[in-house]
């Protein structure tokens, strides 16, 4: 039952003119508090050309204005594409879920108009909104536009319409099966006629010698993606798998970025060490390189379980290749 002495705040998400004066108090107060953030820093773009806003929201609770935001059309860039801008909760508002309502009526205004993706800035000392907008969908992309030499800006977008790319990452140690298993699924879509890509990432990254800051080529490979990705999205393949280590936290983002704002899935592969040592056996030749394998292995067993960056876990030890595949597939819905 309610507590009859607490009442239910009226929340009220409205739509402005962009010279609304309520509107106008909102952002100001917006950019004052990131010039405060970053020590005085201006925002790159403090005057938006009023013919270019598609919408403004304002956000009210209890009749007092606490928030707002803004829908841009992202001249410039591609058709269909928005920009959202000015999104702002005042400080004794926040934590009850206003700016989440103030996005979803941006959304709903943008698929009205059209618009099948937008696309935002936001800043690295921001982590509440890095946090609300991945928690929506929206995935890192290149900086775009004026933020692109902007190392203090991070930017997202999001596809409306469900047509953007997905990525599963097949992660794992040495010898946990990460190749055979990517190549099993890829059998499985061919099968199932789902146009996809498949790449054994190791293979963009064969170089000699290797840098101590970047010992196992990662630079490389994002620039191998990123080159590859445009290609494969335009030709149609929106779903491609990826057989590569997963170590480092920051990767998720990275292999958003080379895919332009990619959902990206990182599945781990999990086998028993005396089941991997049996393959990198079979694979590696005898001497260093069987060596350098069988410690590895366990060194990276280690850190991967300790990270825990994954999305899922699966066992594949003593199982066929296209079983593991099928229950990967099932887990990604595809």
């Amino acid at each position: 039952m309610s507590d009859p002495g607490v009442t239910t705040p009226v929340i009220e998400v409205l739509t402005v003119p962009w010279d609304d004066e309520r509107a106008a108090r909102l952002r100001d107060e917006q950019q004052a508090e990131l010039a405060a953030r970053y020590d005085g820093v201006e925002d790159i773009e403090p005057d938006l050309p009023v013919e270019q806003m598609l919408a403004t929201v304002v956000v009210s609770v209890d009749g007092e204005v606490a928030g707002c935001g803004a829908l841009r059309a992202a001249d410039g860039y591609r058709d269909g594409v928005g920009e959202l801008k000015r999104m702002f909760v005042r400080p004794p508002f926040r934590g009850r879920g206003l700016s989440r309502l103030v996005l979803a009526e941006l959304e709903r205004r943008a698929v009205e108009q059209g618009l099948r993706r937008l696309l935002l800035e936001t800043g690295v000392r921001q982590p509440e909104a890095i946090g609300l907008y991945r928690s929506a969908g929206y995935r890192r992309i290149p900086n775009y536009g004026p933020y692109v030499e902007e190392a203090d800006s991070v930017c997202y977008a999001r596809w409306l319409d469900g047509t953007g790319t997905r990525v599963v990452v097949v992660n794992g140690t040495m010898g946990a099966g990460k190749t055979t298993v990517a190549s099993a699924m890829s059998d499985l879509l061919r099968e199932r006629e789902v146009p996809h890509g498949w790449v054994d990432v190791d293979a963009l990254c064969q170089v000699w010698p290797t840098s101590e800051q970047d010992p196992y080529a990662q630079s490389l490979v994002f620039l191998g993606l990123a080159g590859l990705a445009p290609g494969l999205a335009a030709q149609g393949y929106r779903r491609v798998v990826l057989a590569r280590v997963v170590e480092d936290p920051a990767d998720r983002e990275r292999y958003e970025m080379a895919f332009d704002g990619a959902d990206v899935t990182v599945v781990r592969l999990r086998a028993a060490e005396h089941v991997r040592v049996e393959r990198l056996t079979a694979r590696e030749p005898e001497g260093y390189w069987q060596d350098l394998a069988f410690a590895r292995t366990v060194e990276l067993e280690a850190v991967l379980t300790a990270l825990d960056l994954d999305d899922a876990v699966v066992d594949n030890d003593g199982r066929p290749a296209r079983e593991v595949a099928g229950q990967v597939l099932g887990l990604l819905g595809w």
